[in-house]
């Protein structure tokens, strides 16, 4: 199964940040790795909705993080394709 996401910028501004969730793994590599699911609203109401690749944030985003009672990994799944949390690492 090959992994068909498809990605889009979104080119519009101002964009409020509604709501947001994820979490940060240790990837195959040992470094960090974040993975978030964010609800953006654009300025003509709209919103738009998956995975947060990358941003810009002005002035401010407010953020919080909690601190798992273990730590997670994420490992490649090459015969599904994907990246997902190793619960047994």
């Amino acid at each position: 199964m090959k992994n068909s996401a498809r990605h889009s910028a979104l080119d519009v501004k101002p964009i409020v940040a509604m709501s947001a969730i994820g979490d940060v793994a240790l990837g195959d590599d040992g470094k960090p790795s974040l993975h978030v699911h964010a609800v953006l609203g654009l300025s003509d109401g709209s919103i738009r909705g998956g995975h947060l690749l990358d941003g810009i944030v002005r002035p401010t985003l407010e953020v919080t993080l909690v601190e798992a009672p273990g730590h997670l990994r994420r490992s490649r799944r090459p015969e599904l394709g994907v990246v997902l949390i190793d619960l047994d690492a």
